[in-house]
């Protein structure tokens, strides 16, 4: 994988000011875990809690929208799904390298706010990550932190019979993104179709010479509106179920890989694990390819009327979140096969 010196200046900014201002112990990628780039615990008198808070790093102004007064990241469905349904305190730090600032907010479904594509949080400038933040940060470890399932699986502690069978369950989820993909995929099909047949009859409306503002056309044009509003309604719902389903069936996964490894130690059951999501990156590539394709197609679509033009940017807005949502959905899959490796190397 490509090295990106920004990315790295940003983990190493956060982890001197924990270490630093909070005299925290700070844990880069201690967990298989794909959406979290550390955890950090707390210490008091250099004695560890085990009280943890998982960060979620970005460092650079490309990746914010950047106001007088806030930082605003925009966030797919995908890691919508994934962090909230992640079992401890999660932060989002932004490290601004041009300013050599870092800033911090709690990712919770108050602070996320839905946007027209998917979501996005805002990060207050005086949300500065220093010493005066301490005493926030610190409100959000409380004594149910140290039950949180992931820190149990991380320390390699027991987990219980119910556990397991829920988290084995739960991963099915990947099967069920799956067929939504294949949905997905069903449903671009059909719109393709439907857009070859109006656009012929649009053709031959020309080729008889019959204007725009003809009744008759204006019928079919505002039908065919209509039509892709239907198509835009029932690929965000697929995208919904799509997105939901990965994010639960992922995390259930790497967790799944996460309890057996450090119980048994056994190499081959996690290569063989991993093996049966590798597929999953070139699945996804496809639907993407189709999903261009169709943006293409409807980027091109001549304005013939408002309703037409309306249909035509909510499309295209469907299909932009489904590009976020499986563009997300690979880069998650093909860092778990990559942190999967590394846990394996590291523990041998």
């Amino acid at each position: 994988m490509r090295y990106n010196s920004t990315e790295r200046i940003g983990v190493n900014a956060t982890e001197r000011i924990f270490i630093r201002d909070f005299d925290w112990i700070f844990r880069e990628q201690p967990i298989v875990d794909v959406g979290i780039d550390a955890l950090i615990e707390q210490s008091e008198n250099g004695n560890p809690t085990g009280k943890f808070i998982a960060l979620q790093i970005k460092s650079g102004k490309g990746n914010f929208s950047v106001s007088s007064n806030k930082l605003t990241y925009y966030i797919s469905n995908i890691h919508y799904n994934y962090w909230l349904n992640f079992d401890i305190p999660i932060l989002l730090i932004a490290h601004i390298p041009e300013t050599n600032k870092t800033y911090w907010i709690e990712i919770t479904d108050r602070n996320i706010k839905p946007t027209k594509k998917q979501w996005k949080i805002e990060i207050p400038l005086k949300n500065k990550l220093e010493s005066k933040a301490k005493p926030l940060i610190t409100k959000l470890l409380t004594k149910l932190n140290t039950e949180y399932q992931s820190i149990k699986i991380f320390n390699g502690e027991n987990v219980d019979e119910e556990t397991i069978y829920d988290i084995a369950e739960k991963s099915e989820c990947i099967s069920d993104s799956n067929e939504s993909t294949i949905k997905t995929a069903e449903i671009l099909t059909e719109l393709s179709a439907k857009t070859d047949e109006s656009n012929a009859k649009f053709t031959h409306f020309n080729e008889i010479g019959k204007s725009y503002k003809s009744p008759q056309v204006k019928a079919s044009i505002n039908t065919f509106a209509k039509q892709i509003n239907i198509f835009a309604k029932r690929l965000e719902n697929e995208n919904q179920i799509f997105a939901e389903t990965f994010a639960e069936g992922i995390f259930a996964f790497e967790q799944g890989i996460m309890i057996h490894y450090l119980l048994s130690q056994n190499e081959k059951f996690a290569k063989n694990s991993i093996k049966s999501v590798e597929g999953i990156p070139s699945a996804l590539d496809k639907t993407i390819d189709a999903v261009l394709f169709m943006r293409t197609s409807f980027a091109k679509i001549p304005f013939l009327n408002n309703n037409l033009k309306e249909a035509q940017n909510t499309m295209l807005t469907v299909i932009d979140s489904i590009l976020n949502d499986y563009k997300d959905a690979k880069t998650i899959t093909l860092n778990l096969i990559k942190s999967t490796e590394l846990m394996i190397k590291n523990n041998r």
